[in-house]
């Protein structure tokens, strides 16, 4: 066993109780150990159950220790898998759908009630489906046609937003105070406020560890999808560090996009550091990037192995610059979840909501309400 391998196995315990479970401490390490020098470090399975029957105590414990073996032990995600196809070519087969249906053009109003029922139902079937479980590629072109539909949505509710705002002239009243007094204090040229300039900005911060690969996938489609129609949206990955991929994702080029994901995605290793990326981002891009009409969205399982104060710490941060700090998690819709982990419990208190982010349906209900806020 090397000492990596070693240093592994005895860091498993640490991070179970990190994330809820009553196990802890330089025993539990120890029984690890030993449990693995019997049925061998590298037999995955055995070790799994073994592991299992030794570190679990409640009923919650057993439930969600496979994912938690996963995440601890499985290699790193692999960004090869990511299959980054040309948006333009998904456009001509993302119609092509299991049934026979004619491709829906892009251009098509959201509220044609000229199509057939069962392609409705189709689609609120496809939205609801959790991330993972979309794995045939019929699947992946028609959740990317819904992820444009609804930044068109977005995009549409964001413009409507800004011409109300436009409508009517406001009064500055401290300004029309101010100029009355060359007057003798009388009124008699009123003074307007400039409509603001600044316009809403979404700040996607994905966490692309390995017990994300499931989700990260999506995610980075849906930040693609929304920078397509966005004005600002600006796209970062993290797992032990923070990177910036709005340029990537941008690429016109699919296969161009994919090699700079991959390029951007190397040193990417070990245990998620959620706190100490949020931290760095802070430092390296919060006050150039996140201002009062800034929505922030953390979109991650929390399973961490930073410390939980230095997360806690950079949300404050965070939250003092940004409109909104939206934290999306696709475990909370399962169901008997609960934010045990250390790393969710020291988040919540400093978030402006804590949603679900498993399917599109879910998400679909987050971000009309973020787009709102920021007017």
């Amino acid at each position: 066993m090397s000492g990596t391998e070693h240093d592994r196995l005895a860091g498993f315990p640490a991070f179970l109780h990190g994330n809820g479970f009553a196990a802890g401490g330089a025993g539990a390490a120890v029984d690890t150990l030993q449990v693995a020098a019997r049925v061998g470090a590298f037999e995955r399975e055995p070790l799994r159950h073994s592991l299992k029957a030794l570190l679990c105590g409640r009923g919650d414990e057993w439930r969600r220790f496979d994912a938690l073996f996963d995440a601890w032990f499985l290699p790193a995600n692999r960004w090869q898998a990511l299959q980054l196809r040309d948006v333009a070519d998904e456009g001509r087969h993302a119609g092509a759908q299991a049934g026979g249906t004619a491709p829906q053009d892009d251009t098509e109003s959201d509220h044609d009630d000229s199509r057939p029922r069962r392609t409705a139902s189709r689609e609120e079937v496809l939205a609801s489906t959790d991330f993972a479980r979309l794995t045939a590629r019929e699947h992946l072109l028609d959740i990317e046609a819904l992820m444009r539909r609804l930044a068109r949505r977005l995009r549409w509710l964001r413009l409507r937003r800004e011409q109300q705002n436009l409508r009517g002239a406001r009064l500055d009243l401290p300004g029309t105070i101010r100029r009355s007094v060359e007057r003798g204090g009388l009124p008699l040229e009123l003074r307007w406020r400039e409509h603001r300039r600044v316009r809403p900005r979404l700040v996607l911060l994905v966490d692309v560890s390995r017990s994300m690969a499931a989700y990260s996938f999506f995610y980075l489609r849906l930040a693609r999808a929304l920078a397509a129609e966005w004005p600002d949206v600006r796209s970062f990955v993290f797992h032990t560090r923070i990177t910036g991929v709005s340029r990537a994702l941008a690429d016109p080029d699919p296969w161009r996009a994919q090699e700079r994901l991959q390029f951007l995605a190397q040193g990417f290793a070990g245990g998620t550091r959620i706190g100490e990326c949020l931290a760095m981002f802070n430092r390296e891009h919060g006050p150039r990037l996140v201002h009062g009409r800034t929505a922030v969205l953390v979109m991650s399982d929390g399973y961490d192995t930073g410390e939980p104060a230095q997360l806690a710490q950079a949300l404050v941060q965070l939250r003092r610059r940004a409109r909104r700090v939206v934290w999306l998690n696709p475990l909370a819709a399962q169901p008997g979840y609960a934010p045990l982990s250390q790393a969710m419990a020291a988040a919540l208190p400093h978030l402006d909501l804590f949603a679900p982010g498993a399917d599109l349906a879910g998400i679909a209900a987050v971000l009309p309400r973020l787009v709102q806020a920021l007017h």
